[in-house]
């Protein structure tokens, strides 16, 4: 008789692990543009009214992921309008930078891109729920 049961370390072993993903759902690779406009920001409050025009890297249900011309500090709240190709009108979005990084390691920072982790938050005045209907659909395909 097969033995078909499997010990969890071998299986974990086997299984690739990426420490630094902290990935919670699947995204959508993008390229599609987007405005942000700095709400909060307790590390630059200069940036605050600040709005920045963007490109989409991936999407999520539960977040974003763009890069920009400028740097956002992490903790930053953000109103993000999303124009999806695939999707009629914008998406009107509220969330938090999770982490800010230059696009070139090693580089010097000045006049370079920067990519930008946002989790978006749920709102009554925010497209979120549309949002998580349009990545449900997508997802079903």
């Amino acid at each position: 008789m097969a033995n078909n049961i499997i010990q969890f370390n071998t299986a974990r072993a086997r299984a690739p692990v990426n420490s630094n993903d902290n990935r919670v759902h699947p995204r959508l690779v993008s390229d599609d543009r987007l405005f942000t406009q700095v709400v909060l920001s307790a590390d630059d409050p200069e940036l605050v009214g600040t709005t920045l025009s963007c490109t989409a890297v991936n999407l999520s249900v539960g977040g974003i992921q763009f890069r920009t011309n400028a740097p956002v500090p992490t903790g930053s709240l953000l109103d993000l309008w999303v124009d999806v190709s695939s999707h009629p009108g914008k998406f009107f979005l509220a969330g938090e930078v999770r982490w800010s990084r230059p696009t070139e390691v090693g580089e010097s920072t000045d006049g370079c891109e920067w990519f930008v982790g946002v989790q978006l938050k749920s709102g009554a005045a925010t497209d979120i729920v549309d949002w998580r209907d349009y990545h449900a659909n997508t997802y079903a395909r």
